[in-house]
């Protein structure tokens, strides 16, 4: 893939990921760490049907039944996690600790697939730096909340979703923490401005296992 703006976002990431273990002499806030639950779900956040409220939600039929059925199951080589993979798509591994699910059609479109153990603080610490990272690839715009981003969360024993997006000129990222099993899931999306790929994205995220 060609050295841009999201190739500068995952170093900063890592950076940010990188200073956060070398000063934190607390396991307790460590990266690897679980939370205690104090997050709550937000697939049952309210509806986006309000146009005052801040939230988006982006529940416009993104279920993960509507076109998996050509999918094929494929397992991370540095991860402990596997998931549907549709045609077109493929998943690479970028290092340890971190995947990507590229779009054939346009590499630039992709997501970056992140997991840890469920252990106490790793969910709060992994949030905090998943909205610094959204800020940073969009020069500094806060970044939005979005509210049911899985539809079937619920069905695939997904917990504790929480997901933010800003808007950049090449295209929206999207962010997305939850629980699953064993593990915490971090996603970052970067689509097309026309957000071409979303809604194949969201449903092969919501096979991960």
């Amino acid at each position: 893939m060609k050295l841009n703006w999201k190739v500068l976002c995952t170093g900063f990431a890592a950076v940010i990921l990188l200073t956060a273990c070398g000063t934190d002499a607390n396991p307790k806030e460590d990266t690897n760490s679980n939370t205690s639950g104090q997050v709550t779900d937000s697939t049952n956040g309210s509806s986006a049907d309000n146009n005052d409220s801040a939230n988006v939600n982006e529940a416009d039929g993104n279920d993960a039944s509507d076109n998996m059925t050509e999918a094929q199951l494929t397992e991370s080589d540095e991860q402990s996690f596997s998931l549907e993979v549709l045609p077109e798509y493929t998943l690479t591994s970028e290092e340890p600790g971190r995947d990507s699910l590229y779009a054939e059609q346009n590499s630039n479109a992709f997501m970056r697939i992140e997991t840890r153990a469920i252990e106490e603080g790793a969910y709060d610490n992994l949030l905090g730096n998943m909205k610094e990272v959204l800020t940073a690839s969009s020069d500094g715009m806060e970044p939005e909340e979005v509210e049911n981003i899985f539809t079937a969360a619920d069905d695939n024993e997904i917990k504790n979703v929480k997901a933010f997006k800003v808007e950049t000129n090449e295209g929206p990222v999207t962010g997305i923490l939850f629980e699953k099993e064993d593990k915490i899931v971090r996603l970052t999306i970067f689509d097309t401005v026309e957000e071409e790929y979303k809604t194949d994205f969201i449903n092969m995220a919501q096979t991960i296992k």
